[in-house]
């Protein structure tokens, strides 16, 4: 199950840029994240390089302090009474944050008696300001203004990441650094001041979650032409950022007016209830298609519970919010829901309820990325890798197959189309390999990629005419297990194949290597021996051995008659038998397996030589770039033994670097990286 909170403060995070900052400043970011979060910068200050340079006045800084002060709740609360400054009113930007300020003593006006809100604040002034939210009074100081307290600010380490000098006017984004610098510095009574105003700090830190949570609505409901009270910035529709606030009816939203920011969670889980927990009539969880949810309402709890005439047995469709914790419900005739997906598999057990009798329960992975297990006829045949529907309505769930249903054309994540179709805001894709292997692809995953026909098993279409599911044929390659072969043998080991199996991985790695100084390393020759993907037949090469005779008989009927093949996969070593022998060589391999954890098929992946890196692509001499997978391998090659590393351990200046690259039609990424030492 997806952790939905985890989502939401990752996306919080995304929210802020992380523009180029100075060497010193290396937590400008982490700052301007934390202080926008608690209010102190809007969501368009805290995206705009240029706005974040820009200076800050008294004005704007009584308004920061009160933000990071215990008084940042109650400010809308202050009622000015008078005016304490011939320059301030209450019409002035900024005042009921100046009277708090000066009340305070964390800011004053001059001997004028004007406050002078729209003069810069200067470095030192700002330290000044934070020592005093820290409890430090002018006298607790040792020497004369300004030196004392740009020197104590430094002892307490709230000038750290700050290029500003004496006299020099403080930007939006060193005020950030400062008043972070505050949260986590300590205060004179010798508490970490963050703690002090209901913060949680610990090892220099501050947990940005307290503070979301506290700004945090909901979560709601969405009824009809439902409106917010503000206009977002910034959307999450099921934790992924989209440019549309359209609510649709039982939508579940949260929104935040301090971030202006707005999730919106559309998934739902309809199904028979199996299993309630603790007890019927107080529960705290509910199981559905064989998915347990928690329970985040007492409406839901009360609907589903004894006392209501609900529970195990009762059909209906959750809400889900946040890390899919149940918030609403429907019943009756509102739990209409249909999902679609791909069998994973099928049993048959015993049950007693009205006696005796055999039960089949069959497991589907959905479009949304949830395993929903569903009761069908005992009679009833369900293979592995069909492609089905489950329909939920009051009476029960119906599971039946769909054919085949294929759409074309350029796949758009930023037009949301995928040829002539527009793709729906909460579209759902999965890929899918015929045995019943699958999982969830990200939109932006298939951007840019023309697919066939043979690409989509199926889609559906919303009321409005938009792709909502989408199955893809193995397009992404995402499926595949990936890995460095080691070495392989044949089932029968006889003495006639010695020739066929006496040139090992690490021998064809050897020569690739040595090709590497004379540049022959990736040549037409690798493409011919590899170009083959398919898979060996057994039934193929035994009939070939049945019209053969001699050698080429015992060669053929030995290869049918399958294979070790042992490789490494991150820190481990795998060997998988196989009934056939796969084409593959050395190096990278993808290996796809069937639900049942057998070998279903085995490529050889393109080797490329990369000229340089990035942060998530490579390039080759000629230019070509290729983007590198999520999941990508790193291993460093040494005579025939892969040492799993990490990227930033190697370069392309002191190692020949190869990448592995797939062939699916999403893919071309680099899934394994393997260097070599030029010395």
């Amino acid at each position: 199950m997806k952790k939905r909170f985890l989502a939401l403060l990752l996306a919080v995070c995304i929210l802020i840029p992380v523009f180029a900052v100075p060497a010193a400043a290396v937590n400008a970011n982490t700052a301007i994240q934390t202080v926008r979060t608690m209010g102190v910068l809007d969501a368009a200050t805290a995206q705009s390089p240029e706005a974040l340079g820009a200076q800050v006045t008294r004005g704007e800084f009584a308004r920061m302090l009160t933000m990071v002060s215990s008084y940042r709740e109650t400010v809308n609360q202050e009622i000015l009474v008078g005016s304490l400054f011939t320059d301030v009113n209450s019409s002035t930007p900024y005042a009921p944050y100046i009277r708090i300020a000066v009340q305070q003593n964390w800011l004053t006006g001059y001997t004028d008696g004007t406050f002078r809100p729209n003069d810069p604040v200067s470095l030192e002034a700002a330290c000044a300001s934070a020592l005093r939210l820290l409890g430090y009074a002018p006298t607790d100081l040792t020497g004369a203004f300004p030196a004392a307290q740009l020197n104590k600010a430094t002892e307490l380490g709230l000038r750290a990441g700050l290029a500003r000098t004496q006299g020099q006017p403080m930007t939006r984004s060193d005020c950030a650094v400062l008043l972070y610098n505050t949260l986590t510095a300590t205060t004179k009574s010798g508490s970490t001041y963050g703690n002090t105003i209901g913060l949680t700090v610990s090892d220099g830190q501050v947990d940005t979650s307290a503070i979301l949570a506290r700004s945090l609505k909901g979560p709601f409901i969405a009824g009809e032409n439902e409106m917010l009270p503000f206009s977002p910035t910034t959307i999450y529709r099921n934790d992924e950022v989209t440019s549309s606030p359209e609510l649709h009816v039982n939508d579940v939203y949260y929104y935040s007016e301090s971030l202006n920011s707005m999730w919106i969670y559309t998934t739902k889980a309809s199904g028979r209830i199996t299993a309630v927990s603790p007890n019927a009539a107080a529960p705290t969880s509910v199981t559905v298609a064989g998915v347990t949810y928690q329970i985040g309402s007492t409406d839901v709890a009360y609907r589903i519970s004894s006392l209501s005439g609900g529970g195990v047995g009762q059909v209906v469709t959750l809400l889900l919010g946040m890390e899919d914790v149940a918030v609403g419900i429907l019943t009756g005739e509102e739990v209409d829901l249909s999902y679609y997906g791909v069998v994973q598999s099928s049993s048959r057990s015993l049950t007693t309820d009205n006696g005796a009798d055999v039960l089949q329960t069959v497991r589907v992975l959905c479009t949304d990325g949830t395993v929903r297990s569903v009761r069908v006829d005992k009679n009833l045949n369900i293979p592995t890798g069909w492609l089905v529907s489950i329909t939920t309505t009051p009476e029960g769930e119906t599971l039946q197959s769909i054919s085949e249903k294929s759409v074309s054309g350029l796949f758009s994540a930023a037009n949301r189309t995928l040829g002539d179709y527009k793709l729906a805001n909460n579209i759902e894709i999965l890929d899918t390999l015929p045995d019943g292997s699958a999982g969830t692809v990200r939109l932006d995953r298939l951007d840019g990629v023309t697919l066939s026909d043979s690409d989509v098993r199926y889609y559906s279409l919303n009321s409005q005419g938009e792709i909502d599911r989408l199955l893809l044929d193995d397009v992404t390659g995402d499926i595949w297990t990936y890995g460095c072969l080691m070495s392989w043998s044949v089932n029968n080991n006889s003495s006639t194949l010695d020739d066929l199996t006496s040139l090992q991985p690490s021998d064809v790695l050897m020569q690739m290597a040595s090709g590497l100084l004379t540049g022959s390393l990736l040549n037409d020759i690798w493409g011919e021996l590899t170009g083959s993907t398919g898979r060996w037949t057994s039934i193929a090469l035994g009939l070939l051995a049945n019209n053969t005779s001699g050698l080429m008989s015992t060669v053929l009927s030995t290869i049918a008659g399958g294979a070790n093949y042992t490789y490494m996969n991150g820190t481990s070593y795998t060997t998988d038998s196989t009934s056939v022998l796969y084409p593959v060589l050395a190096g990278g391999i993808g290996v796809r397996h069937e639900v049942n954890g057998e070998v279903r098929g085995m490529v050889q992946l393109q080797p490329i030589l990369i000229d340089s890196l990035g942060p998530a692509s490579v390039t080759t001499a000629n230019g070509t770039r290729y983007e590198t997978a999520d999941a990508m391998q790193v291993y460093l090659w040494h005579m025939g033994v892969y040492y799993p590393t990490l990227l930033p351990t190697i370069n392309a200046e002191d190692y020949f670097l190869i990448g592995w690259v797939d062939s699916c039609t999403a893919g071309h990424q680099v899934r394994v990286l393997t260097a070599l030492r030029k010395n």
